[in-house]
């Protein structure tokens, strides 16, 4: 597998305490897990979607994604950005739910972008229980995960086990 896990921290301010008026993005302070097998699968939805961005559920018991649920991209500009319908939405989440986990994780890929939130991925950050993964194709293979909570941006160290 050619998966590069980035903490990168050049990206991440010092936030004043308390974190009144802070900038956008915080430490590093949380971890989630995901396994192998799921990482590979979020990298072969990208390819397989590229040049369009791909997009997708994650879910799993007690804090490890085990679990990927493909969503199909309905987005207007599909190269720029992803959306899945509320149909869709809900058929993944009642599987989920029927299956006795949880959402850990929304996923989507950045086909010839760095592995960061955009300014839509922040607007489009509805669930704040959940990670949100985001994979690079270019220059190189890099998954990434975030917490958004409003316009705030957190870096999250992913652990593959």
């Amino acid at each position: 597998m050619n998966f590069e896990i980035s903490t990168d921290r050049s990206q991440i301010h010092p936030c004043p305490s308390p974190p009144s008026n802070c900038d956008r993005i915080r430490s590093v302070s949380k971890l989630v897990k995901i396994t192998d097998m799921i990482a590979a699968e979020i990298e072969a939805h990208a390819r397989l979607e590229h040049p369009t961005e791909c997009c997708g559920l994650l879910s799993g018991r007690n804090g490890l994604v085990t679990d990927i649920h493909r969503l199909r991209n309905d987005a207007d500009k599909p190269e720029t950005r992803y959306f899945a319908t509320p149909e869709q939405l809900f058929a993944a989440m009642r599987r989920i739910r029927e299956s006795g986990q949880t959402l850990l994780g929304v996923y989507h890929s950045h086909p010839r972008t760095p592995a960061y939130p955009s300014a839509s991925d922040v607007e489009m950050a509805f669930y704040p229980e959940a990670f949100y993964f985001i994979i690079s194709l270019e220059p190189s293979v890099e998954l990434r995960a975030f917490k958004i909570e409003g316009s705030r941006i957190e870096d999250v160290r992913v652990s593959i086990a």
